[in-house]
Order: C-alpha cells, then sequence, then structure tokens
C-alpha cells in the first residue's frame, strides 16, 4: 500500500533536535517499506514522504523510533486515475438510488 506521511515535530528544544538528528544519522528503513519521496519542510517544523509498505505493521516498525519527537499523520493514497475512477462510480451509485 502506498501511503502519504506527514509529520511535525513536537519538541524544537535544540537538544531533541540534536538528539533526532544523532538517531536518524543511524537509521535504515526497515524490510518492507520504500520510500518513494521523502521531503523536510523549508521552515523547520517537519516534512512529508510517500512511502510503499507491505503492511501495518511495516508502517508502525517505521514510524516507531520518531514518535519521541514526531506527531504522524499517516494516510493512504491512490493514483489520481484510480481515485477519480472511484470518485466517478460513487456518483454513479448515488444518481441510481432512488
Amino acid at each position: 500500500m502506498l501511503f502519504c506521511v506527514t509529520w511535525e515535530f513536537t519538541d524544537l528544544s535544540e537538544s531533541a533536535t540534536v538528539r533526532s538528528l544523532e538517531v536518524f544519522g543511524k537509521w535504515q528503513p526497515p524490510e518492507g517499506a520504500q520510500f518513494q519521496g521523502f521531503y523536510g519542510f523549508a521552515d523547520g517544523t517537519g516534512g512529508v514522504a510517500i512511502i510503499e509498505v507491505d503492511s501495518a505493521e511495516t508502517m508502525a516498525v517505521t514510524t516507531a523510533p520518531w514518535t519521541p519527537w514526531l506527531r504522524f499523520t499517516i494516510k493512504p493514497i491512490l493514483p489520481v486515475e484510480d481515485s477519480s475512477r472511484i470518485a466517478g462510480e460513487a456518483a454513479a451509485f448515488r444518481a441510481s438510488v432512488a
């Protein structure tokens, strides 16, 4: 499954920043998690990643090391061709209900 993962830092203190960067320098994504894109916000408050994972457990393993410093929002995503097709099918279904 493909997910859009955003995060924001919960502690912007210098000590938290130093420690999270120290941990990040040693971290590797777990088996089954492939980052398609990985970006930090220019204002330094967080970031966004597009991550393909093989299971919900893999997503949990991916984010768990960061919970002391980050608050995550994780949303499943689809290619726009699929999401627009699904929206069209849903609209057609609703229109068919008398």
